[in-house]
């Protein structure tokens, strides 16, 4: 069992520096993932669409696999390191990594230096939502957790626009926007307070019975993100959406309310708990996916998206508060390292079954199964806190597999 109250910060709040390098942070999750599709073209006029197993959709694609490794990584070394230190090298690894691309010589270098700014960012992601855990209340985590989130929803539409027009000039030179990596670890140097309490973050251990919930909600939680992304502009086509730029258009609307909903998500947290949250997040996230399943009209579809958005601007957030009210300063880091890894590798494993359910049935059936995994989503985490409703405030932890607080170092 565990008690219905997070707790309580141990680490000194960080100045202004400080939160300048969480702020950085979550626009470095926009630099990675919105600023590349507008210049593909570009790289494959100079390269080529691929040969071997290096192709053009793998410099999308490797930066999922990064964050993956970064996550788990970086979660790992900020609990054994500390915050500070690994914000520092991943901020530098980010800029060094992603700048460098701007050196290529072929494909190959440019999906080496996506992979390596995704192993960055994972680790930067990890240390930073650590850091908001051990430095703020409920109230704060919600606001920042939200806001980082948010800003990356903003980064990814804003640095799109910036990286095309850069890349007006030359491609390579799209790629400078990734020194923000650098300024952010700047920052973190100034602003991030280095490790407390050694002996504490020497033999932190995993809350065992909540750790399997954790990550298989990740891993269906990316799915659902992340899949949305991959598989709606074939959906589009199948209604009729030609053009890149009208599908484009269309697509806005879920990043829009994305960022709306995240950005606002402390001032929503005020009034909705987390078990209530994730239920709410599920239902908007089936309904909207159903609705892109089913409609045959590119304004119902983007409509469905917007109120997915919604959903996801609630789940994603969720998530992170939950690994971070359920972990201590110990154990912090690889804890969010887990549920982030999770969540970027969902899409990643997922993939297998749907691209053939896709080239079979279409994109609105694998979009139907996505719904089917939110509506899952749903239905547990509503279970979950009924059963969670006893007269004291002790309760059984939302994603716990097992009636026990087992622990696994």
């Amino acid at each position: 069992m565990a008690s219905d109250t997070p707790p309580p910060p141990v680490a000194e709040r960080p100045g202004a520096v400080g939160k300048a390098a969480l702020i950085l942070t979550g626009a470095m999750g926009g630099v990675g993932s919105g600023t590349l599709s507008a210049i593909l073209p570009a790289i494959e006029g100079e390269f080529g669409p691929g040969s071997g197993f290096v192709t053009i959709t793998m410099t999308l694609t490797i930066l999922g696999m990064g964050m993956l490794i970064g996550s788990l990584i970086g979660g790992w070394a900020a609990d054994r390191l500390g915050r500070r230190v690994v914000m520092i090298f991943a901020g530098l690894l980010f800029g060094i990594g992603g700048c460098g691309i701007m050196l290529a010589d072929s494909l190959a270098d440019v999906v080496i230096g996506r992979l390596v700014a995704g192993m960055a960012f994972g680790a930067m992601s990890s240390a930073a939502f650590a850091v908001i855990g051990d430095s703020w209340d409920e109230d704060g985590r919600n606001k920042w957790t939200g806001m980082l989130t948010g800003l990356g929803a903003v980064a990814g539409m804003v640095l799109s626009i910036l990286a095309a027009v850069l890349a007006d000039i030359s491609w390579r030179s799209s790629f400078i926007i990734y020194a923000i990596g650098i300024a952010a670890a700047l920052c973190a140097l100034v602003g991030i307070k280095g490790k407390a309490r050694v002996q504490e973050l020497e033999h932190g251990k995993l809350p065992l019975g909540i750790v399997p919930g954790l990550v298989i909600f990740g891993l269906i939680a990316g799915a659902i993100a992340i899949g949305t992304a991959a598989y709606l502009p074939h959906r589009f086509v199948e209604v009729g959406v030609e053009t890149n730029s009208a599908r484009a258009l269309f697509m806005l609307s879920g990043a829009v309310t994305v960022m709306v909903v995240s950005l606002c998500y402390g001032a929503i947290r005020k009034f909705l708990s987390l078990e209530v949250a994730f239920v709410i997040a599920a239902l908007l996230s089936c309904l909207g996916l159903t609705m892109m399943a089913l409609m045959e009209t590119p304004w119902l579809i983007s409509l469905g998206l917007a109120i997915e958005g919604i959903g996801l601007g609630l789940l994603v957030p969720s998530l992170t508060i939950y690994a971070i009210n359920h972990s201590t300063e110990a154990n912090r880091g690889r804890m969010i390292g887990l549920v982030k890894g999770a969540f970027y590798a969902g899409p990643f494993l997922f993939q297998f079954a749907l691209d053939p359910l896709r080239l079979r049935e279409g994109a609105g059936a694998v979009l139907l199964v996505l719904a089917g995994s939110a509506i899952l989503l749903a239905l547990w985490c509503g279970w979950k806190a009924l059963r969670a409703r006893p007269a004291s405030r002790s309760v059984e932890p939302l994603l716990a597999t097992t009636g026990k607080e087992s622990e696994a170092s």
